[in-house]
């Protein structure tokens, strides 16, 4: 039996879990060794880079053989290490077992965003504020993601690949916090079936 069908064996809860959000499910997609989280930090690193081509090219004042030069610098530096954080968190993760988190979506999605605005206003000389803070708005989503939600899932899958109950036949596996703004849900969706 394959992992995929172990997943649609598990409760609706645990299968919640190892699914995630829809960022995760197109990583699910992936054969479990392209999706490896050393894997997604690379691809990362490499989106990042390609997102920069145009304001290096603008910081080489267009010059193709500066402008090249300092890409494929920025992108192996930039894929590497995306990639190696992507295996720290692997390997800590295994270490710790943690189960997946919901990354802060409001807070992660628009930083590559604004770091790469920020980036470019800077390599234009526009602004001269801080570029360290640039490079960590642009940098830093990836990796966290990766380190809270697909290293722990994807230890769940290749646990799950392996034949191995990821969660020890524990009903739950993670804490049930209290779900805000379900009553009102559910209020909204009784009133719904009322009319």
């Amino acid at each position: 039996m394959s992992w995929r069908d172990s997943i649609n064996e598990l409760p609706r809860e645990q299968r919640n879990l190892v699914l995630g959000g829809g960022l995760s499910q197109r990583f699910i997609r992936m054969p479990l060794d392209l999706s490896h989280p050393a894997f997604i930090g690379a691809l990362y690193g490499l989106l990042i880079s390609l997102a920069l081509l145009l304001p290096m090219g603008q910081f080489t004042e267009w010059d193709l053989m500066d402008w090249w030069k300092t890409f494929l610098m920025h992108a192996l530096i930039l894929v590497t290490s995306s990639s190696l954080l992507g295996l720290i968190s692997r390997i800590s993760v295994g270490i710790s077992k943690r189960n997946p988190l919901a990354p802060p979506r409001k807070l992660l999605y628009p930083m590559p965003f604004i770091g790469l605005s920020w980036l470019t206003l800077e390599m234009t000389e526009i602004v001269d504020f801080w570029v360290l803070g640039a490079w960590l708005c642009l940098l830093l989503p990836g990796p966290i993601y990766i380190h809270m939600s697909w290293a722990p899932r994807w230890r769940l899958l290749s646990m799950l690949e392996a034949n191995i109950d990821p969660f020890d036949g524990n009903e739950t596996p993670f804490e049930k916090e209290p779900q805000v703004g379900d009553e009102e849900l559910e209020e909204v969706v009784a009133k719904f079936e009322e009319e």
